[in-house]
């Protein structure tokens, strides 16, 4: 029904703007009824949130913020999270005067069950605005990767190792030398560690247009190997600009994407094998605000998708959904954050799963990162 009406209001729309239903300045009536029902559902979709059916899910959740809203910098954004082998969590972020100043840096917090520690910051003798924190934990340490550079185009990509859950950190070192692409390896989201022990990471550019690539390492993360660029055209065949993927592996051993988009709503591509090539990455139903989005699937085999279910550029709304079908359909789980502010900022999700327990952190009006842990029933 919700489809039905969008396409009435757009035939009406249509005939009120070009007075036909024959043809139109844009090509044809097809074509201006498309434009217009593709605009009429990212509008909607700014007040009403996603179109998804809701999910026969029960869980529990509690949420609450990491670190109160600008006691310790005024801006902080970018968080990620990860399980240590003690059972504490850490989140890092990026914090400082504002996205992009000198003084921004990696800060982190780790929760022991109890409450989250107050931020620390991590070691770095480099003095140019740090960016997108992604942490990794690799078995007998975590790591941490990291961009740095005045200019995204030209970001630059380190890591450091922690071996003692936090603790202590290795001195940073890039992670391919020499590299002046714009930055390998993970770009926001976290890797994926396949079933044979390959490590894929979701990695894009932003030299010129913006086009997302898979970074892939053998031999543990010592040396990479990068895909070719994806491809990806909307309707028009206009190419669309794609950046920090997210990824998971089916039970089948097949590789499958989802792209933040500048094309109103989230791709997806699917790899054969083990992620070297990729097919044309092609549009969802989900809608996408030009803003990060992070997956994770569960031992049960269901996909968890944390994103902003809006079209358009407001980030006042963050959703968590699952599919249960590898990704072909989504139900809504629950509504994270949701503000009729349209200033409202909730964006930049990082989800990673253990056993039923999801572990989710986001950015809350660039002021402070929170928090949701969620258990549910399979």
């Amino acid at each position: 029904m919700k489809n039905i009406i969008k396409k009435l209001t757009a035939i009406i729309l249509c005939i009120s703007l070009f007075g036909t239903t024959e043809v139109s300045a844009c090509g044809g009536i097809k074509n201006a009824v498309n434009t217009i029902t593709d605009f009429t559902e990212r509008f909607i979709s700014v007040f009403s949130g996603s179109q998804n059916d809701s999910a026969d899910v029960d869980f529990t959740m509690e949420q609450g913020k990491i670190f109160k809203a600008k006691k310790y910098f005024s801006d902080s954004h970018a968080s990620t999270v990860v399980k240590l082998n003690n059972g504490n969590l850490m989140s890092a972020f990026f914090a400082g005067t504002a996205e992009g100043d000198e003084d921004v840096r990696i800060w982190y917090s780790i929760y022991n069950g109890n409450e989250w520690s107050e931020p620390q910051q991590m070691y770095s003798e480099d003095p140019v605005a740090h960016w997108n924190p992604v942490l990794v934990n690799y078995g007998d340490y975590v790591r941490l990767y990291y961009k740095v550079g005045m200019e995204i185009p030209y970001w630059v990509t380190k890591y450091t190792d922690s071996f003692d859950n936090g603790e202590t950190w290795t001195a940073p070192k890039e992670l391919v030398p020499g590299d002046t692409s714009g930055g390998r390896g993970p770009v926001k989201n976290k890797v994926l560690i396949t079933s044979d022990g390959t490590i894929i990471a979701p990695a894009s550019s932003e030299q010129g247009s913006w086009r997302a690539f898979f970074d892939i390492s053998t031999d543990g993360g010592s040396t990479w190997t990068k895909t070719d660029f994806i491809v990806a055209k909307d309707s028009r065949g206009n190419e669309v600009g794609m950046i920090q993927p997210t990824l998971w592996e089916d039970k089948d051993g097949n590789i499958h994407a989802l792209f933040r988009t500048k094309a109103g709503r989230i791709y997806k591509t699917d790899s054969t094998d083990g992620g070297y090539t990729w097919c044309e990455a092609y549009p969802t139903e989900l809608m996408n605000n030009n803003s990060g989005i992070d997956c994770v699937t569960t031992e049960n085999g269901w996909v968890w998708l944390v994103y902003t279910p809006v079209g358009m550029k407001v980030r006042n709304r963050l959703i968590l959904s699952v599919s249960k079908d590898n990704g072909e359909t989504w139900q809504d789980v629950t509504t994270l954050e949701y503000s009729i502010n349209l200033f409202a900022e909730y964006s930049y999700p990082a989800i990673i799963a253990d056993g039923n327990n999801l572990y989710i952190t986001y950015t809350y009006n660039r002021n402070t990162i929170k928090y949701a842990f969620i258990e549910f029933e399979s």
